[in-house]
């Protein structure tokens, strides 16, 4: 793995004291709904504590000189994956204590949320389990192994289709003395590879949700059922795990619970075969932290219905497995841009043309409508005017709201001539990297700017990362320019 460029800056004293202000002044005195840990002081926006705009004016250490750092800025919080993993164990410790549940719980982290070093470093020293996707996660295993994240005894699922590039790399990871390498089959053809190379392994089985469209994930309960057979004559496989697949949200209530008890009653049928089946992994489909859901009563409900259920089918509760990606990350990051110019719409309406590209950097939001958190980072003093984003792309895609949405525009302060503004998207720190293609050649060779990665500990103290934005020669030479 090549390491981004790092400047690692320990807070100042003084710096502690510009970014971070545990108590606020007295907010303005206009009433405005904000999200849960905003607050206002002084005509600039805090979260949970944390003065947005001292980020952009505190000089950070860049090749032995002090500079402000630009925009467009990534800006991460890796106390908050820490925090989101730890709170799913505790919700659970509360449900099984209430409900007598005599199962456990892994977290895993599914890696195709964010495979950045600074996430994966996070959670896996925070203790996850690795869900693998594809041949490249088996790098990042051994990267973790050698950096000291994990050791051999980590769980490592691997979901995702197993091509022979694949299948090779686990074996050889189980190979080199991983234990717990579990391959979780997507179909029949992936079994084969892992049964012939003679190393021990527990398996797990993918089920195919039963659907109105086509589905080219999982395995029918037919199929399972032969690959439960294939599995028990292999002499080296195990079966430990089913992998359900609920394809909707855990926030659409009775939709998710019926989608929930149905993949139940598929995993008794199953466990009434293989006695060796004993997990229950629930799949994604967990919203991120800041959805509004309350994860309590989602855990309550959950535990209850997979108690209720194995009951009526007359097999143990298992153990589960929580790999939701989005809900670990999504409200990790935030990105800081600037107006550098505005333009009059057609319809009276202003843009405030930002300097970087929105659909490079959330193309979730134009091409599935997906809405994120967008605030402005200073000028809460000044009035409020109806405004639309644009990027400064060629494109007519690149504005926000986005086409994909009613284009209901936002209230943002007004601009006068001279004066800045800072625009934030928050909750941006699940799919939209690698979506987005992180540290490469963007639509416009608009450059990306720099990533601010602060790591608090329980006390307030807290480590900057600093990693400088792309350069001319950086971009050009993705796309084959010596410069």
């Amino acid at each position: 793995m090549t390491a981004l460029p790092q400047q690692r800056t320990e807070l100042t004293e003084l710096q502690q004291t510009n970014v971070f202000h545990r108590e606020l002044a007295p907010a303005l005195p206009f009433v405005i709904a904000l999200p849960e840990g905003f607050e206002i002081s002084d005509g600039r926006l805090f979260q949970d504590g944390l003065d947005l705009m001292a980020l952009l004016e505190t000089p950070v250490a860049v090749n032995g000189h002090l500079e402000r750092p630009a925009t467009p800025a990534y800006v991460r919080r890796l106390a908050r994956p820490r925090d989101n993993f730890q709170r799913l164990y505790d919700w659970f410790a509360a449900s099984r204590a209430a409900l007598n549940y005599p199962g456990d719980l892994l977290v895993a982290y599914a890696s195709k949320a964010n495979p950045s070093e600074p996430v994966v470093r996070t959670l896996l020293r925070a203790g996850a389990a690795y869900e693998c996707s594809s041949a490249f996660d088996v790098d990042i295993v051994r990267h973790a192994l050698a950096q000291g994240w994990i050791d051999r005894e980590r769980t490592i699922l691997a979901n995702g289709f197993k091509i022979p590039a694949y299948a090779s790399r686990l074996i050889a990871l189980r190979r080199d003395g991983f234990e717990h390498v579990i391959p979780v089959f997507d179909d029949l053809e992936e079994i084969a590879p892992f049964a012939a190379s003679g190393l021990s392994f527990e398996v797990g089985l993918r089920s195919r949700t039963d659907a109105d469209w086509a589905n080219r994930f999982g395995l029918s309960a037919a199929d399972m059922e032969e690959a439960a057979a294939r599995i028990a004559a292999s002499g080296n496989l195990t079966l430990t795990t089913f992998h359900a697949m609920q394809t909707v949200s855990a926030s659409r209530g009775l939709q998710y619970h019926a989608a929930l008890v149905h993949s139940v009653r598929r995993y008794a049928a199953l466990r009434r075969l293989v006695p060796t089946l004993h997990r229950f992994d629930l799949g994604g489909g967990l919203p991120a932290r800041n959805s509004g859901m309350d994860f309590q009563d989602w855990m309550d409900q959950t535990l209850a219905a997979i108690l209720a259920v194995c009951e009526e089918e007359g097999v143990p509760a298992p153990d589960l497995i929580i790999e939701s990606g989005r809900y670990l990350v999504q409200n990790h990051a935030a990105k800081l841009f600037r107006v550098v110019k505005t333009r009059m719409g057609d319809d009276g309406v202003a843009y405030y043309m930002l300097d970087g590209s929105i659909m490079s950097s959330f193309p979730d939001a134009w091409a599935l409508g997906d809405r994120f958190t967008v605030l402005p980072v200073n000028g809460w003093d000044r009035p409020l005017a109806p405004v639309r984003l644009a990027g400064l792309t060629c494109d007519h895609d690149d504005v926000y709201p986005t086409r994909q949405m009613d284009e209901t525009p936002l209230m943002l302060p007004a601009i006068e001539p001279g004066e800045e503004l800072i625009v934030g998207f928050f909750d941006c720190g699940a799919y939209q990297e690698t979506l987005g293609g992180r540290q490469g050649a963007k639509h416009c060779l608009l450059p990306e700017g720099p990533d601010l990665i602060l790591d608090e500990d329980e006390d307030g103290a807290c480590d900057l990362d600093y990693a400088p934005g792309q350069t001319a020669a950086s971009v050009l030479s993705k796309l084959g320019y010596t410069l």
